[in-house]
């Protein structure tokens, strides 16, 4: 069951780079009022739930980011319109195993109830769940209005971002040719401003060394920065899935009208990369990339 639902995910990814190139990776408004929530609980979902109801929001061009399951839109004397085609979710469950009682439960509290022995660990399960987006039931009005976009410039919101990421990276620029992020010397290297065709692009390039610099092992540790040594082809592979889909978001959140390394070629480069990698592989990378945003968001 897992492995059928890892693999959705990546086809998922696939048919999205295949239709919509690394625009698939595009919230779906900007600001944090555009994040996709739960209708009921309010929570806003996370991890690579966040790429697929963003995606869903902009093929199908929905005025609010709120999802419900059938059962929630029923419980709220809703109706979810004929013919209405839910979108997938995934999350994982954490439970209890004991496999001396050789019995799973849902959470700590119930195991020690029924008597688990301390050889009990936990275990993780990915599940799914359909939802509806709110523009699909009859009966819901949203919980959450649409602000009005501040009188901000992109560029002036993308430095926002920027500055209130408090414990980032030490930040260069010098007359050079590409960037890079030194996880030694936790710096990140860039060329000047006035190289970039358009400062949009200089924000979404330093917005990609950035995702990488979360992965710090005084940040969130990831395996593909914080490793110093025998790193694989595969880890080089995901930790740029994870820095130019986290860059893509950050862009767009903020309304930076990017349009550096989209080209055909190098998306269809990024196709043939995921379609050869494991699906359990993508699923760790989406993952790790919203919570690398977060990160960045939270600081701020």
């Amino acid at each position: 069951m897992k492995q059928a639902i890892e693999e959705k995910v990546k086809e998922i990814l696939l048919n999205g780079l295949k239709k919509q190139g690394l625009s698939w990776f595009k919230t779906w408004g900007i600001g944090t009022e555009s994040m996709p929530m739960n209708h009921i609980s309010k929570k806003v979902y996370r991890g690579f739930n966040v790429f697929i109801l963003n995606a869903e929001m902009n093929d199908n061009g929905y005025e609010h980011n709120e999802w419900l399951t059938f059962k929630q839109c029923s419980q709220q004397n809703g109706k979810v319109k004929k013919g209405s085609k839910s979108t997938e979710i995934f999350y994982w469950h954490i439970g209890v195993y004991c496999p001396i009682k050789k019995k799973s439960f849902n959470n700590w509290i119930d195991a020690k109830k029924y008597g688990a022995s301390d050889e009990a660990y936990d275990f993780y399960k990915l599940r799914t769940y359909k939802v509806f987006n709110i523009a699909q039931c009859e009966g819901i009005d949203p919980v959450r209005q649409i602000k009005p976009v501040d009188d901000v410039e992109p560029i002036e919101s993308a430095e926002m971002i920027v500055q209130g990421f408090i414990d980032r990276p030490q930040i260069q620029e010098v007359e050079q040719s590409k960037a890079y992020y030194s996880p030694v010397k936790d710096l990140v290297v860039m060329p000047k401003k006035n190289q970039f065709d358009k400062v949009d692009n200089f924000y979404k390039t330093l917005f990609h060394e950035l995702v990488h610099s979360t992965g710090h092992s005084d940040r969130l540790n990831r395996k593909g920065v914080a490793t110093m040594t025998g790193k694989t082809k595969n880890m080089y592979a995901f930790e740029e899935l994870i820095a130019e889909s986290g860059a893509m978001m950050l862009s767009s959140f903020v309304g930076l009208d990017t349009c550096n390394k989209n080209s055909q070629a190098y998306v269809n480069g990024w196709i043939k990369a995921i379609d050869q990698s494991p699906s359990k592989a993508i699923v760790s990378a989406l993952t790790q990339s919203s919570k690398a945003t977060d990160y960045i968001l939270s600081s701020k």
